[in-house]
C-alpha cells in the first residue's frame, strides 16, 4: 500500500495546480463541444485532465490513470498495468455550472488501490475550499477537521439531490419521499452536496447515477468524515449507478425508503 500521507500531499497540490489551469479558462467564451454520450467537454476538462496526467507521470509513472476525457491507461503511456494503483481524475465536475459562470464546481482526485478508495482530493478554486482525506488520516476541508452530523432521523435532516429530471420511475417516487420526510431540502448537485453532508451542513445527499470518476474522490473523504456513501440500495458504489452520502443515524431509512420504492438494485 501506498504510503497515504505522501500519496495525500501529492494530490492536493496536483489538484491546486490543475486548479490555476481551470481558472485561467473560467468566465471564457470558448465554445464548448459535445460528447457522443450527450454530455458537454470544455477547453479546460481537456487541459486540466492532460496536467493532472503529467503531474501523475512523473511522480507515479508505475500507477495507472482512469480519467473522464481520455480514458484509462498507464501513467507513463500505454495499456493500463494491471492491478496497479489507478488514479481517477474528474477534471471538472460540474461541467454546466462551469460553463454557465456557476462557481460550485471542482477538480476531483481519487486514488483506488486494488478494490479501495484510499485517497480523496475536492479541490473548488471558484469557492476557495479544497476537501481533503486519506484512510486514516481523517478529513479536512481547508484545514479545518471535517465531521458529518447525526441526527436520528430524516425529519430532523436536511436533504439534498440532483437534478430532479436524472430521478425517473421509482427514483421519482423515492425522491417524493425524501421531500415528504426530511425536515427540509435542496437542489444542490454534484461534488458539492456530498461534501456538504461531510462537513455537517447537510444531512443527506442522493444522486440517480454517478459515474466511477464523479465518486472516487468524495469517498474516502465521506467515510473520514464519519458519514456512510453507498450507492440507493446500500451496496457499495461502483463503475457507474446511484449514490448516496448520509449520516450514520439516516443512511439505513434512506435506504429502507428506497426499497420501498422498488429500487431493490440501483
Amino acid at each position: 500500500m501506498i504510503e497515504p500521507a505522501a500519496a495525500l500531499e501529492f494530490a492536493v497540490q496536483a489538484a491546486q495546480r490543475a486548479g490555476r489551469v481551470a481558472m485561467k479558462h473560467y468566465g471564457s467564451h470558448a465554445a464548448p463541444t459535445q460528447k457522443p454520450d450527450g454530455t458537454w467537454v470544455t477547453e479546460a476538462d481537456v487541459a486540466v485532465e492532460a496536467q493532472l496526467r503529467l503531474l501523475i507521470a512523473r511522480s507515479w509513472s508505475d500507477h495507472n490513470v482512469l480519467g473522464e476525457e481520455e480514458g484509462l491507461s498507464a501513467a507513463g503511456g500505454g495499456p493500463a498495468i494491471p492491478g496497479a494503483p489507478t488514479w481517477i481524475l474528474d477534471p471538472i465536475d460540474g461541467t454546466h455550472n462551469y460553463m454557465n459562470g456557476i462557481p460550485i464546481w471542482a477538480i476531483l482526485i481519487g486514488l483506488r488501490e486494488e478494490d479501495r478508495f484510499t485517497v480523496g482530493v475536492c479541490h473548488a478554486p471558484a469557492l476557495g475550499e479544497t476537501y481533503e482525506a486519506a484512510v486514516g488520516l481523517g478529513a479536512r476541508m481547508n484545514g479545518s477537521r471535517l465531521e458529518a452530523r447525526r441526527v436520528a432521523s430524516l425529519d430532523e435532516a436536511t436533504t439534498l439531490y440532483g437534478s430532479i429530471e436524472s430521478f425517473t420511475g421509482a427514483g421519482r417516487s423515492l425522491l417524493d419521499s425524501l421531500v415528504d420526510k426530511s425536515w427540509r431540502t435542496r437542489g444542490l448537485g454534484d461534488f458539492w452536496g456530498h461534501m456538504l453532508v461531510a462537513r455537517g451542513a447537510a444531512d443527506v445527499m442522493v444522486e440517480a447515477e454517478l459515474n466511477l470518476w464523479d465518486v472516487a474522490a468524495l469517498v474516502p473523504i465521506v467515510t473520514e468524515a464519519g458519514a456512510r456513501i453507498t450507492r440507493l440500495d446500500g451496496e457499495p458504489v461502483g463503475d457507474i449507478g446511484s449514490c448516496l452520502t448520509a449520516g450514520p443515524g439516516v443512511h439505513e431509512q434512506v435506504v429502507a425508503l428506497a426499497r420501498e420504492a422498488g429500487m431493490s438494485a440501483f
